[in-house]
């Protein structure tokens, strides 16, 4: 029989290392198994990209451009677009043409353009002004210099852009122009604009709105007796520019309310570095009142027919760098009033060429 004692040993023994106890006991112990084959290891997780902290929207790598320079491409960068929502322009224009001679003529032109933009609120102003003088004969042969171009124009406006898109303005004109009969014409033209294109460098919009106009005329202080529409009025007789007193036409009213409806539509394009496009144009229709009695007959004798009063009015602009803040720039301007002042032609056209200087 076999002792316990000593059969305790060998079987806590067989535990330790795996075997049977009673395999233990033969002299000859069986060969280990060979070992498993060790799985293979595991594929590498790629490596999270690390967005710097503080980046604008956390923006990604550029997708858009080749990063492997074998390709002979390289990689495209992110351009931040400009923000339409900040802008300081300021620039003063000035031309001018003189002749001597035959011909003694002199022409000048010149303004100012300024418009800030910070977030919500946009302001801007405007100044222009013409003036011209020729020699320009008389009835007995004689020649005399007179003024053939005196007009000043300033214009001073508010946006609020409640939307990025749409703005409500507030916007006053002031002019003087006596070849017109005015002294004084004053416009205040609330109302809507929406933008199409709104980019620092490429804009299209609309507006809409209310036009209140409101002219004092230029009147000599001797008046008549003029009738209209059978009618007998107390009329004062209008001072334009160069028309003597016996030639000037007769006007009912020397001041003038009209209430209008106004619409614009506005497009700016920089073409390029060196060139830019500008151009506006505006419709104003009369609403009350919707007529004028004050204009010239068809003919000489004949009565008066009133004209219904509207006015349409375009500038054009193209301007050209010669410099890093010296642009050469070329203005149209047209100015047609269906209901002018008796003696007073309906369209009006300026021409100009200026050299323009932008401080920023």
């Amino acid at each position: 029989m076999l002792n316990r004692a000593k059969l305790l040993p060998l079987s806590l023994a067989g535990l330790v290392v795996g075997v049977n106890p009673v395999m233990a006991q033969d002299p000859a112990p069986a060969p280990a198994p060979a070992p498993a084959p060790a799985p293979a290891p595991a594929a590498a997780a790629p490596a999270p990209v690390v967005v710097p902290k503080g980046t604008v929207g956390g923006q990604a790598a550029a997708s858009t451009g080749a990063v492997d320079l074998d390709d002979g491409k390289v990689a495209t960068a992110v351009v931040p677009a400009a923000d339409v929502t900040h802008a300081t322009e300021l620039e003063l224009s000035a031309g001018g043409l003189f002749n001597s001679g035959n011909a003694r003529s002199v022409a000048m032109t010149g303004g100012g353009r300024f418009r800030i933009r910070r977030q919500k609120h946009e302001f801007s102003a405007g100044l222009v002004g013409n003036y011209g003088r020729a020699s320009l004969p008389e009835a007995d042969g004689t020649k005399v210099s007179k003024p053939t171009a005196t007009n000043v124009q300033g214009r001073l406006r508010y946006d609020f852009f409640f939307h990025p898109r749409i703005s409500f303005f507030g916007m006053a004109t002031m002019r003087h122009d006596p070849f017109l009969g005015v002294g004084a014409r004053l416009r205040v033209d609330p109302g809507f604009a929406f933008y199409i294109l709104q980019e620092a460098k490429h804009r299209l919009w609309g507006e809409v709105g209310y036009d209140f106009q409101y002219d004092v005329r230029r009147v000599y202080d001797h008046r008549q007796n003029c009738s209209r529409d059978g009618m007998t009025y107390s009329c004062y007789a209008l001072a334009v520019q160069n028309v003597p007193l016996s030639q000037s036409a007769l006007i009912v009213d020397r001041a003038l309310a009209v209430h209008s409806m106004r619409l614009f539509a506005g497009y700016v394009n920089q073409l390029s570095d060196v060139v830019t496009f500008m151009t506006g144009l505006e419709y104003i229709q009369a609403l009350s009142p919707l007529k004028s009695s004050d204009v010239d007959p068809p003919k000489v004798g004949d009565p008066v027919i009133a004209r219904t009063k509207l006015w349409v009015n375009w500038d054009a602009a193209l301007s050209v760098n010669l410099r890093k803040n010296l642009a050469f720039a070329t203005t149209f301007t047209l100015r047609y009033d269906n209901a002018p002042l008796p003696g007073v032609r309906r369209l009006d056209t300026i021409t100009a060429v200026n050299l323009t200087y932008r401080f920023f």
